[in-house]
């Protein structure tokens, strides 16, 4: 007589490792980057990226590769999300056009944007 019946632990145990695959699954398919849908930069004639009043200068090499992490542009396309209307917004001080990041170093342009913003 063959016997296909599966016990509640066993079920249980198959069950687990099925939810656990598929969570591993969807945080892999997430880190890679599979849904992209941060805006490209801006380019200008010269296919450089369009001059940012905020620059970068005297930011380190990883602290800018954190910003490009970030997919930051000094000028979004999305009136919507812009950098002084996320919640992760410092305002400027008194008489700089730049404001800052709670997550990113150096300076932000107010009209900038990232993949990081988050409804301020």
């Amino acid at each position: 007589m063959n016997n296909d019946s599966i016990n509640r632990k066993d079920f249980f145990k198959k069950v687990s490792l099925f939810g656990i695959s598929a969570l591993g699954a969807t945080t892999l398919l997430k880190a890679c980057g599979g849904g992209d849908d941060a805006p490209a930069p801006t380019m200008d004639s010269a296919g450089e990226a369009s001059a940012d009043p905020c620059g970068t200068e005297g930011l380190t090499d990883s602290e800018i590769a954190g910003r490009d992490a970030l997919n930051y542009i000094g000028q979004t396309e999305i009136p919507e999300q812009r950098c002084d209307n996320c919640a992760l917004w410092i305002e400027p001080e008194a008489g700089s056009p730049c404001g800052g990041c709670a997550i990113m170093a150096g300076p932000v342009n107010p009209a900038g944007w990232c993949s990081a913003w988050v409804a301020g």
